[in-house]
């Protein structure tokens, strides 16, 4: 019978390496690298600069003190960001509990029983105990290669995190400033219902004295409506812009944050790396990564179930009927379990579960290709407009300066009855939406030099160790270490 048996344990464990070998093998390692081999190169975005990155704390150089605080409010507050470093949290306890399988699995049982019988009366109590431990010897590397998994799916869980980060600082940012733009906008109203106001009041003033007919006094009534219309759906925006911003900063939504006089100041870019910069920083393709060579590890555990699995169980045991030998070493009982087990029909479900992580890790290589595309497109979209929202802004600011000019004239005209109302209106109106758009334009700029610092990677700290997951809870941003 033990020959049959170790007959037996040889010829499962013979199959089983026949048919591991049997399968080719990814390295997610080398997946990878063909993968960032096969993505289209540019030479160089821009100028390089010094550290790839105009500068690596961002936020702060808007240099707005406020910005700096409301970002470093959310990246500790913000739903978003505390529901990633939970799901970070919940990887770090995965990867103890893939480790606790590297050790045996002791436990402990004990039971009291109490029998009575009538005739004759007698009460009998049954005391037993009992410790067993399980061990499983890592043979194959099974074991080990899930730890890896974890590791790696840890590292994609603080990738995750980092990204969420970035993408919170990006949207509170860019809120910032959209409820500047919108205070901006809303005063700019203020400004044009007064002087609409007051062209509304020379016209009546002419109309008395008979200089003009009714019909100015009626479009002078109508440009001052629609400024008025327009003032109430800029308030409105600005109201609804605040208390987006409040629910990022997980404040309720009250409308009481206020808004920054003047959009701050655009930092000057010197450069902004190379292509292969974002494929190392990115949060977002860090955890791609991470999650293509943990699924290069689950396609070995894969493999490594056609091998026999080993457990080696001890069981130990105490009965007595009295609780005096209860504590008895004699009655100790040990028993020592050796068993093994291995398939040998499972009607091609191994097989088929092997091609089908195979497919999962190339389902993810193309992820991770048309996330980095996705990454490329968002840096040259960034850059190209850096440049035409500059050509933007300098030809909005001439078409502001010559609106004034023309509606100081016209007014002046209007004054002396050399012009019409409705040639007044035309000039204000033509400044009204040049200034309008010039706010606008500036907004864009930040926004958008927001978005470059994004697709980059931002500079978070995104160097991820294969055992580091520490969840920054208290890392700041402006000024401080980021």
């Amino acid at each position: 019978m033990r020959l049959a048996i170790l007959i037996s344990a040889s010829v499962i464990g013979l199959s089983g390496c026949a048919s591991l070998n049997s399968l080719s093998k990814i390295e997610p390692e080398a997946t990878i690298a063909a993968a960032q081999e096969t993505l289209p190169q540019k030479p160089a975005w821009s100028e390089a600069a010094s550290q790839d990155l105009p500068t690596t704390d961002w936020i702060g150089s808007f240099a707005d003190p406020t910005l700096v605080n409301l970002v470093n409010e959310a990246l500790e507050a913000n739903t978003n960001v505390r529901s990633a470093a939970a799901r970070l949290e919940a990887a770090q306890q995965r990867l103890r509990i893939s480790k606790a399988a590297r050790l045996p699995t002791i436990n402990t049982s004990t039971r009291i029983a109490r029998t009575e019988t009538a005739l004759p009366f007698q009460i009998q109590d049954n005391l037993s105990s009992g410790i067993s431990a399980d061990w499983e010897p890592d043979l194959w590397r099974r074991i080990r290669d899930q730890v890896d998994a974890s590791e790696y799916d840890g590292q994609a869980s603080r990738a995750d995190y980092a990204g969420a980060r970035l993408s919170i600082a990006g949207q509170v940012s860019q809120g910032w400033f959209d409820i500047i733009e919108a205070r901006l906008l809303r005063e700019l109203s203020d400004r044009d219902v007064e002087t609409l106001e007051r062209s509304l009041r020379l016209t009546q003033r002419r109309f008395e004295s008979g200089l003009v007919e009714s019909s100015d006094v009626r479009l002078a009534r109508s440009s001052l409506a629609n400024a008025q219309a327009l003032k109430a759906t800029r308030e409105q925006q600005l109201s609804a812009l605040t208390r987006n911003l409040e629910v990022l900063l997980r404040r309720y939504p009250s409308e009481e944050l206020e808004a920054a006089s003047d959009l701050p100041s655009l930092p000057p870019l010197s450069g902004a790396g190379t292509p292969g910069y974002i494929l190392r920083k990115r949060p977002d393709l860090l955890a791609a990564e991470s999650r293509m060579r943990a699924q290069g590890f689950q396609i070995d555990i894969t493999r490594k179930s056609l091998l026999p699995r080993i457990n080696l169980t001890a069981n130990g045991d105490l009965n007595s009927t009295t609780y005096s030998d209860f504590f008895d070493v004699d009655a100790l009982a040990l028993r020592l379990i050796a068993g093994m087990t291995g398939p040998i029909f499972q009607g091609g479900r191994i097989r088929a579960d092997i091609k089908q992580q195979q497919a999962l890790l190339r389902d993810q290589l193309e992820g991770y290709a048309g996330t980095a595309l996705n990454a490329y497109l968002e840096v040259e979209n960034a850059l190209d407009a850096e440049g035409r929202l500059s050509e933007r802004e300098a030809a909005l600011r001439v078409s502001l300066n010559e609106a004034q000019k023309a509606e100081d004239r016209l007014e002046l005209r209007y004054i002396e009855g050399l012009a019409t109302i409705l040639q007044l209106n035309d000039a204000q109106s033509r400044r009204i939406s040049a200034e309008g758009q010039l706010i606008s334009a500036r907004k864009e700029r930040l926004a958008n030099r927001v978005r470059m610092h994004v697709a980059l990677g931002g500079g978070f700290e995104t160097d991820l160790g294969a055992s580091d997951y520490t969840v920054a809870r208290n890392t700041t941003y402006g000024g401080v270490t980021p």
